[in-house]
């Protein structure tokens, strides 16, 4: 395994840079981003050369990126480019990566303006059933016109009022609204999840790896 052969060779050697430069890169290949990180940096000494330093620079551009920590990725590639302006790859993958610093914002603003329309929209529901609740008459009036209009009522109408679908109307709008509000908030949230995460799917196969061992 190579990661174990640089560790064993690190033992004898353990400020070599270019063994530590060898290490982060088997690391980085397995996914081990925390390790690897700090194997870069451990190869930037006093005994680098600047073509190391550069290289381990963006590398450590690369695994800050793979970690989620994009601000600081950024700042790694900019400091590369300054070390070696002709770096290609970390200008590609220093514009890159702030544009993904800018999606996520504009993703992070979209969801707030969605959640605030949903809450207008549920507010707005509200509003109506209440105007609407006040229109109509109250069910003890209409029991009341009922024995007016009749002294010997039925005792089957008396019952009605409880199957009366009016007063079921009056219950289900504000309730069925806040439910429905929270459904296309949590599918809203499921959306974007499911969208940020075919997202970095993207990003990864799109992004560059300058792997080179010494």
């Amino acid at each position: 395994k190579a990661s174990q052969k640089f560790l064993e060779a690190r033992k004898e050697k353990p400020d070599d840079p270019k063994i530590s430069y060898n290490l982060g890169n088997s690391r980085y290949k397995q996914g081990k981003f925390d390790e690897a990180l700090q194997d870069y940096s451990r190869s930037v000494n006093e005994k680098s050369d600047p073509a190391l330093i550069q290289k381990s620079t963006y590398n450590m551009g690369n695994t800050l990126f793979r970690m989620g920590k994009l601000e600081e990725s950024v700042a790694s590639y900019k400091k590369a480019l300054e070390l070696d302006p002709s770096d290609m790859d970390a200008k590609y993958n220093l514009e890159f990566v702030r544009e993904q610093i800018e999606k996520k914002k504009q993703e992070q603003q979209q969801k707030q303006d969605e959640s605030g329309k949903d809450k207008k929209d549920q507010q707005s529901g509200d509003e109506k059933d209440k105007n609407k609740e006040q229109n109509e008459n109250d069910p003890q009036d209409q029991a009341d016109n009922k024995d007016k209009s009749n002294d010997t009522p039925d005792p089957q109408e008396q019952n009605e009022p409880q199957d009366d679908p009016s007063r079921t109307a009056e219950a289900s709008p504000e309730s069925m609204t806040e439910e429905e509000a929270e459904q296309r908030l949590s599918a809203l949230t499921e959306d974007l999840k499911k969208f940020q995460r075919q997202q970095a799917l993207d990003m990864k196969s799109l992004f560059t790896y300058q792997g080179n061992d010494w």
